[in-house]
This record gives structure tokens, C-alpha cells and sequence, in this order.
């Protein structure tokens, strides 16, 4: 089957991953042929302030658990990022970029970069966040406050 795109990227922390993430991944590849994942390595997390419960590699394992089990017959590739654009600023072949609305403000700025680098504009796919049970987005904080799972069930 044809997909809208021929590569797509996304990127994230991915701390704990969630029906969220899951989400967002699963957008990504169902829109292209092939997908770059960007996950935020140990010193970028540790630059943006941000708490993990788990390194780099048990994040990227998870991810890569998630999508061959869901995914097993399209290609990817993990980046490490030092930054919030990684290989999406750099590769020219990537087609679409796909960002929660929550981060849908970065398009510009990644585009600029990729300007200033002679490569094409990248189509941004916005997907809304997804609630959890009570209402209120699911996040990886909300879980890590033991307020919802990462199914967005309510735990208090």
C-alpha cells in the first residue's frame, strides 16, 4: 500500500511510553513508507531540566519493542538527539514531520534551519494530544505523578 509519504519523522523523549506515544508512532507510520525516529538523548534531556526514569537505551528498546510488534514490515531508523530537530534538520529525503499540537511551534524554526541549509520545507502533520479518562492530555509527568497510567486511566 501507498502512503502519503515516502519518509516521515518524529521525535520525542519517549521516558515512558505511553498510549500517547504509541499514538503519535503510529500516525507516523501509518502516513509513511519509511520512518526516522528522533529520541532525546541523556545529555539533551538533562539540558531541557527534564527528570527521566529511564537512559537512552531502555527508552530507545521500548520504541523499537513497540514498532516491531506493530509494525514489523516497514524500515526505521533511531536517532539520537542533541537537539530538537536532529536528523530532520540535516536529511533531505525526510517528506513530512509529524508533531503534536503541543509542539506544532517548532515547525517554523526547524523549516528555517533546513532553509539555511538549502534543503526543501517539511510538511508538518499536527496531531492532537489524546486525553486521558478525567479529561486533561496524557503525559509522561501526569504518569510519573501516579495521577493516570499510561493507558490514561485514572489511579487516584
Amino acid at each position: 500500500m501507498m502512503s502519503k509519504y515516502k519518509r516521515g519523522a518524529v521525535g520525542g523523549t519517549f521516558d515512558i511510553l505511553h498510549i500517547g506515544h504509541k499514538h503519535l508512532l503510529e500516525t507516523t507510520f501509518r502516513i509513511s513508507d519509511e520512518v526516522i525516529i528522533g529520541v532525546s538523548s541523556d545529555n539533551f534531556v538533562n539540558k531541557l531540566n527534564k527528570t527521566v526514569i529511564n537512559n537512552y537505551e531502555n527508552r530507545t528498546k521500548s520504541i523499537e519493542y513497540f514498532i516491531k510488534s506493530t509494525f514489523p514490515n516497514i524500515p526505521y531508523n533511531i536517532y539520537k538527539l542533541d537537539d530538537y530537530f536532529g536528523p530532520a534538520s540535516f536529511l533531505d529525503n525526510i517528506d513530512v514531520i509529524v508533531l503534536t499540537s503541543e509542539n506544532s511551534h517548532r515547525l517554523n524554526s526547524l523549516n528555517d534551519e533546513r532553509k539555511s541549509r538549502g534543503l526543501i520545507r517539511l510538511n508538518g502533520e499536527i496531531i492532537e494530544l489524546l486525553n486521558a479518562k478525567d479529561g486533561l492530555p496524557i503525559s509522561t509527568t501526569r504518569i510519573k505523578k501516579g495521577i493516570i497510567d499510561s493507558n490514561g486511566n485514572s489511579l487516584i
